[in-house]
């Protein structure tokens, strides 16, 4: 926990800062996240396939059948994340392919690998964990989808089971409840002549 020192320290260090001022900085900041695109807020590169990532959205939505704007939500960070992935997936075989093709490396394809691997931060690793927090993203979501879609049947079954015996009691009410204004049966022929008599 921060001391009171390094809290009022951090404020003020906070207060200081005022980011890029030049146009160009700002520019800069303003591309930072999308070097890669894998940490950004999610879009289509533009070297990517607009085509490609339209009918991944429509296989999941079909696949899906999202209800409402939460699921819409839900199905939608499932296609970005499955989008991040094909990407680091792309990315890190590209990656294999620049170390296997690196000029004065070992001969043996595994100790490139491995001497690119034991040197400090690389790509690989940040692949790595852009796949894992893109995999965390798609299953959270997919979990996320699941449980609304239950709570959803619940609802239903809730309303059903609640309409079923609403319906059970007027029933049973209107079967025990007494006859009113019942109608004689009509008197028989030989009767009416005993009447009359």
């Amino acid at each position: 926990m921060a001391t009171q020192a390094q809290t009022l320290a951090n404020r003020m260090n906070a207060h200081a800062s005022t980011g890029p001022t030049s146009p160009e900085g700002k520019a800069a900041s303003s591309r930072n996240a999308t070097r890669h695109g894998l940490s950004a807020a999610f879009q289509v590169l533009p070297h990517e396939s607009r085509e490609e990532f339209e009918e991944l959205q429509g296989a999941y939505n079909s696949e899906f059948n999202p209800q409402g704007t939460h699921e819409s939500f839900l199905v939608g960070e499932m296609i970005q994340a499955r989008w991040k992935l094909a990407r680091i997936q792309r990315l890190e075989a590209a990656a294999f392919e620049q170390i296997l093709t690196e000029p004065g490396s070992a001969d043996e394809p595994d100790s490139r690998i491995l001497n690119t691997l034991s040197r400090s931060s690389n790509a690989l690793d940040r692949l790595q964990r852009y796949a894992a927090a893109a995999n965390r993203a798609y299953n959270s979501a997919h979990r996320q989808l699941i449980q609304t879609r239950a709570a959803a049947k619940k609802d239903v079954d809730k309303s059903a089971q609640s309409f079923i015996q609403q319906y059970l009691n007027t029933q049973k009410r209107a079967e025990s409840a007494p006859v009113q204004n019942e109608a004689k049966p009509a008197a028989r022929p030989s009767e009416n002549l005993a009447l009359r008599l």
